[in-house]
């Protein structure tokens, strides 16, 4: 299902969109959002900071621009719904332990199958990511390193999860993250390479590496899925300099690096 959708860019904004007091129904209902079943029911999830903001609000729909009383951007487009309200409100809207003094609300996209059959290009492929940290990072450093379409699989933590989008810094906006059935989606691309990184995979620094492909990453704690193995044509390590190193890297430094190669 792909789940980032471009909206029509503002190009009027001269014209100021009309400052609103935020009233504590919407209070409550913003609040709320931090809960998955709260952002299923309501439709919406938060971007909180001014520079995430920024990025963000000609990639959704805004429900509601929040800032802190008399601190307003300069950038909110002309037409949004813009709130303001204290300090202390904006304490119960956030998900930070320190309150920005700008957030977002947007709607999230219609949800729309994924085209599993995809042309050839470089994607990362996420096997049970549940860390809404490690999932963000990704997506960010995808976002760096210029892949554009993250796949995961449906047990994967969820993209609109406060923690995830925030760890984004704004590349929510510019990387799209599909859940689906991976298997399928591999078995549909056979004419694509699969890596994945595993221990008793090949030393990463010494092998060819294609320009096209598919690169699982697996869970944190189980690694990639016994079904996605089977699939994977050229399996990964990412070998330590030394024997006393650490039990294994985090699975977003170790997507990082992964790509990095590649990108070489």
């Amino acid at each position: 299902m792909d789940l980032i959708k471009k909206w029509p860019k503002s190009i009027n904004l001269a014209v100021k969109s009309k400052v609103m007091e935020l009233s504590k129904t919407k209070l409550n209902m913003f609040s709320s959002l931090g809960s998955a079943k709260m952002r299923k029911k309501y439709g919406l999830f938060t971007v909180e900071g001014e520079k995430s903001v920024a990025d963000t609000i000609d990639a959704f729909m805004p429900e509601a621009v929040i800032c802190v009383r008399g601190h307003v951007p300069a950038f909110i487009p002309q037409g949004t719904p813009l709130y303001e309200t204290g300090h202390d409100e904006m304490g119960k809207l956030s998900n930070l332990s320190t309150p920005p003094s700008v957030m977002a609300v947007y709607r999230i996209p219609g949800c729309v199958d994924a085209d599993l059959e995809v042309p050839a290009g470089l994607y990362v492929v996420l096997d049970g990511i549940q860390d809404p940290g490690n999932l963000g990072t990704i997506v960010r450093t995808c976002h760096w390193f210029g892949i554009y379409t993250i796949f995961a699989s449906k047990d994967t933590v969820d993209i609109f999860n406060p923690k995830s989008v925030q760890a984004t810094m704004g590349s929510i906006a510019k990387v799209k993250v599909r859940y689906c059935d991976i298997g399928t989606l591999l078995d549909r691309n056979p004419g694509l390479p699969v890596y994945g990184t595993l221990l008793e995979g090949k030393n990463i620094f010494k092998c060819e590496l294609d320009r096209n492909g598919f690169i699982v990453m697996g869970n944190e704690g189980k690694g990639i899925s016994e079904e996605i193995r089977k699939r994977i044509s050229l399996p990964l390590n990412i070998p330590p300099a030394c024997a006393d190193h650490s039990e294994s890297l985090n699975v977003s430094v170790a997507a990082a690096i992964t790509i990095a190669q590649f990108r070489k």
